[in-house]
């Protein structure tokens, strides 16, 4: 449901479930020059936590890890990298939901940087 939401939305998906020891990566995708790495939560419409809330500070440093280990086996000049949470809701009867948040978190919010 995410990879298509975000297809419709432009985003050219590379890789589903991407892992690595330090994690996994839902989706990666490209749009433009950027490398897209999403995080897709799924909740109930009346959960109290909000999707983008349990992508914790030690979850966005195991995806910033997870990104680094896929980006060093890239063969070529690594692209801007760009974090999102694409968060689906669910309610009984009734399609799902999709909300799109780009620019979800950067590498200073992490305390990380790129290591090549």
């Amino acid at each position: 449901m995410a990879a298509r939401f975000l297809q419709r939305a432009g985003v050219k998906i590379l890789v589903r479930n991407y892992r690595a020891r330090c994690g996994e990566i839902d989706l990666m995708g490209r749009e433009g020059a950027e490398l897209v790495v999403a995080e897709v939560k799924t909740r109930h419409f009346q959960a109290r936590l909000a999707a983008e809330d349990a992508v914790t500070w030690s979850k966005q440093k195991r995806l910033v890890a997870t990104a680094n280990h896929y980006l060093r086996e890239l063969a070529c000049r690594p692209p801007p990298v760009r974090f999102d949470i694409v968060e689906v809701y669910y309610e009984p009867g009734q399609w799902p939901r999709c909300r799109w948040i780009q620019h979800a978190y950067i590498l200073e919010d992490v305390g990380l940087g790129w290591s090549r």
